[in-house]
């Protein structure tokens, strides 16, 4: 059987829980099922530093003696005690949008945002708000205020719609602008150069003119 993907070391600059989940992931995509297996598998590439923490946590206990669920959740408490609700909450509360983020982007992060707030039922109540109350937009603030009835579907999908019809809008203007901008140049160019023959030719006739006098004038002396 193939195997799918690669099982890398903890990196301590990466979030734990997002190392158990890409872990899962991996036994998944190939068919281990076996939780013995699993936790063997994770002993074996979560890294010497990580192992060692593991030990120091379970002693006089061996890792080897608990299940994959607990020694994870070993880790977790130690390395990502469980935050104050009030706390992040407070974090969410407090977000809005800055000058160059995206709506779908700054959604992403109140998302992030609301992991252990705890919100329950009321999680897309609190987005919808939220992203009326912080998109730094009059414009769309306004849209979304006077629409009826508003979910957070439809606020993301009416903040996101005009978004993008307002950059649409200034890469038109923007396109104007340069056509415009070209187009003046192509004029000025134009222009300089016709003063620039004009130039070549008037200088050439006063050459030739003057040719002709001093001709006239030897003519003369000669005689």
């Amino acid at each position: 059987m193939p195997t799918y993907g690669k099982l890398d070391s903890f990196d301590e600059s990466e979030d734990w829980t997002q190392y158990v989940e890409r872990m899962e992931h991996y036994f998944n995509a190939n068919e281990i099922d076996e939780e013995d297996q699993k936790r063997d598998i994770f002993l074996s590439v979560c890294g010497k530093n990580t192992y060692k923490l593991i030990r120091d946590l379970l002693a006089p206990a061996k890792p080897g003696t608990k299940s994959l669920a607990d020694l994870t959740k070993l880790v977790k408490d130690h390395r990502d005690p469980v935050p104050s609700e009030i706390i992040q909450r407070f974090k969410f509360n407090s977000r809005t949008r800055h000058s160059d983020e995206s709506v779908r982007t700054f959604i992403a992060a109140l998302r992030s945002l609301t992991e252990h707030c705890n919100y329950g039922d009321t999680l897309n109540a609190m987005l919808r708000d939220r992203l009326v109350v912080g998109i730094k937009s009059d414009r769309i603030q306004r849209r979304l205020l006077a629409e009826p009835n508003l979910t957070f579907e439809k606020a993301l999908e009416i903040a996101t719609a005009m978004e993008t019809a307002e950059k649409n809008a200034q890469d038109i203007q923007a396109s104007g602008t340069n056509g415009t901008f070209q187009k003046q140049i192509t004029v000025i160019v134009t222009f300089f150069f016709i003063f620039v023959v004009c130039a070549i030719e008037v200088s050439y006739s006063d050459v030739v003119n003057m040719s002709t006098n001093d001709t006239s004038i030897l003519q003369f002396n000669m005689k």
